[in-house]
């Protein structure tokens, strides 16, 4: 049976001296799955469960972009089908 819902990942890079509370507002946003901070490149990821690729990018800039601490992110997404 294929689901029904997408899965994205959103990474995203914090501008310099962002605080380490920057992300408090999303913690209960229930479209987000799961959260992480990371090294490398990228300072977090966030997994998304999203309906539609269209509803992502709502989710991403109107979420994510409108964070004042945000400096870019990047976007995959797939989709269950078995």
């Amino acid at each position: 049976m294929s689901s029904k819902n997408w899965q994205a990942w959103v990474w995203v890079k914090w501008k310099p001296g962002t605080p380490a509370a920057a992300w408090e507002s999303w913690k209960n946003n229930s479209q987000i799955a799961s959260a992480w901070s990371t090294l490398g490149e990228w300072d977090c990821v966030l997994a998304v469960n999203v309906t539609e690729p269209d509803g992502l990018e709502e989710f991403v800039w109107k979420t994510l972009r409108s964070n004042q601490w945000v400096e870019s992110t990047q976007t995959s997404f797939v989709k269950k089908w078995w």
